[in-house]
């Protein structure tokens, strides 16, 4: 069954096109503060100690919505290439 974005009120989708199922997305997370990056997440780039990118499968924003160490989490969005 497709997620509906709109129910995830951690996920910013504002500026990323809506994923397929299937797919797999890049996304921003932050953590709330003093919390340790879940198990489950394998960090892309760490940004700072609390925010880093990572690459998952799209039905895993579910988990990372009820996930209490997650803070917020905005999909990727390909940047325009520079001409």
């Amino acid at each position: 069954m497709p997620i509906d974005l709109r129910t995830l009120h951690k996920l910013d989708f504002s500026a990323a096109p809506a994923p397929v199922a299937g797919e797999r997305v890049l996304v921003l997370v932050r953590l709330c503060e003093g919390a340790q990056r879940p198990d489950y997440l394998a960090a892309r780039a760490e940004i700072s100690h609390d925010l880093f990118s990572a690459e998952i499968p799209v039905e895993q924003l579910q988990r990372l919505e009820e996930d209490p160490a997650v803070q917020s989490v905005e999909l990727s969005r390909r940047l325009p290439p520079i001409d």
